[in-house]
């Protein structure tokens, strides 16, 4: 057979359709549904408004297709350069011989991170009891005073104004300017909701217009949901779409659907409230009724008091009894205190009578002058044991002298003595030395002999007659071991 020939003869030969088409049904049954997760490039957006790009990873690449239909539901569409998970199904595309993701589905690939911290701090801060209902402060039915924590550039700003502008007309409306998305978005939105403090508003409205889990994860910050829960006033939070809830919205005082439905909800429009307003003959019975009600009540309290005011004259006079009583045991106490301190007093005056002070002063003055007439016996004494404590000196002397030469005498003979019996311990010990590496088995086996031992019981081997056939021996050279066999 040539090299250029192919053995076909009873083989079947089809054509590149039925092979591809035939791979098609392999690679479409096997990849019905699939989660991919890679960058996004090449990204086009064609005429008829699909979209065509390139799914990546460091080794791989994968082409993409996403509907025109399937991109008009979508929330978000891929962008180049990010990284999403794309949920959709492998498909053969038969002119170009390629296969490709179709897309139904896709999300950032940060979502998923960003969900399971979300409920793990949903739990965290509901088991400290930061979302009980028993925390939810009470609305106030017409309040006077509203405050407004968003960017004053957003569209949820002029939703709030655009309800409240049909609000009754006494509403003041306060903006507290902050940063609703980004890194700095926490801090600005703690700040706003502290700085409503000082203008004691009656209830706050804090609102943002919708966006991804990233543009709303602000949020989910532990600053905002504390500064919502020591907030001055009942909030209302009003955050993306009816489907967006942040934790935020769990510590909020209500929760609105969107900012437009939190500006309703914090107080009824004019009509609601003419509705609620009653006509002449129903103000003429409520008023009637209040008088009733007022009378009631007037009558309940003077029979209370004809039965209580003998009980508390008794109480009274039993107060003033007590009252009597304690002031009396008072003024005796103080009594008492007053001839104690007087005491004292007169015998501290006693004490420094003139009289006694100059008698005291007269013995402390013959004192001084006894002392001092024995001053120059005492003068001539120490003299005298001085001169004889000097001629003592003068005599020890010529002895001293003596007996310092001596001590140097000795000290030169100690340390003669010391250095004879250091060289005597060191040549005994350097002796030791030789000795000891004479006998030392390793220094043995270094000049050719072998440390025999049997196996069993690791005796030492002596003698050849100590050993008989089939015993194990084991053999210690300098460099190591063998275990041997005698035959």
């Amino acid at each position: 057979m040539g090299g250029g020939a192919l053995p076909v003869e009873g083989r079947r030969v089809c054509s590149v359709s039925e092979l591809t088409a035939a791979i098609q049904r392999v690679i479409e049954g096997s990849f019905p549904a699939v989660l991919v997760r890679g960058e996004v490039s090449r990204l086009t957006r064609h005429a008829s408004g699909h979209l065509y790009f390139t799914v990546k990873d460091a080794k791989a690449a994968l082409s993409a297709v996403l509907w025109r239909s399937t991109a008009a539901r979508l929330r978000r569409l891929p962008e180049e350069g990010g990284e999403y998970i794309f949920q959709g199904h492998l498909s053969v595309y038969p002119p170009r011989g390629g296969y490709q993701l179709v897309v139904r589905a896709l999300r950032p690939a940060g979502e998923g991170a960003l969900a399971l911290e979300f409920v793990r701090r949903k739990e965290e801060w509901a088991a400290r009891g930061w979302f009980d209902a028993a925390r939810k402060r009470p609305l106030p039915p017409l309040p006077r005073h509203i405050g407004v924590v968003t960017s004053p550039t957003a569209a949820a700003w002029q939703d709030v104004r655009k309800v409240l502008a049909v609000r009754p007309a006494w509403l003041r409306i306060t903006l507290a300017p902050a940063v609703v998305q980004g890194a700095e978005a926490p801090e600005s939105i703690a700040r706003a909701l502290r700085g409503l403090a000082a203008v004691a508003p009656d209830v706050i409205l804090l609102v943002r217009g919708g966006g991804s889990m990233e543009d709303l994860w602000c949020f989910n910050d532990e600053r905002v949901v504390r500064a919502i829960l020591d907030a001055p006033a009942p909030v209302i939070t009003g955050i993306g779409h009816e489907i967006d809830l942040t934790l935020a919205d769990l510590a909020a005082d209500l929760r609105a659907a969107t900012p437009s439905n939190a500006a309703e909800r914090c107080c009824p429009d004019r009509a609601a409230l003419a509705a609620r307003v009653a006509g002449p003959e129903r103000l003429r019975q409520l008023a009637f009724g209040a008088v009733a009600s007022a009378r009631e009540r007037l009558a309940g309290v003077e029979r209370r008091l004809l039965r209580t005011v003998p009980r508390e004259r008794d109480r009274w006079c039993h107060a003033q009894a007590r009252a009597t009583q304690g002031v009396i045991a008072a003024y005796a106490r103080r009594l008492r205190r007053l001839r104690g301190v007087h005491d004292g007093l007169a015998g501290r005056l006693l004490r420094q009578d003139p009289r006694r002070q100059l008698r005291l002063r007269r013995q402390r003055l013959q004192l001084a002058q006894s002392r001092l007439q024995q001053v120059p016996v005492r003068l001539r004494r120490m003299r005298h044991h001085y001169r004889a404590a000097a001629l003592r000196m003068r005599q020890q002397a010529p002895r001293l002298v003596v007996r310092q030469g001596r001590l140097r005498d000795l000290q030169t003979a100690l340390h003669r003595q010391a250095m004879r019996r250091v060289h005597a311990c060191r040549q005994r010990w350097l002796a030791a030395d030789r000795t000891l590496r004479a006998l030392d088995p390793h220094r043995v086996l270094e000049r050719g002999y072998v440390m025999v031992r049997r196996e069993e019981d690791g005796r030492l081997v002596t003698r050849a007659i100590e050993v008989g056939r089939g015993d194990a021996l084991g053999l210690r050279f300098v460099d190591g071991s063998l275990s041997v066999v005698v035959r």
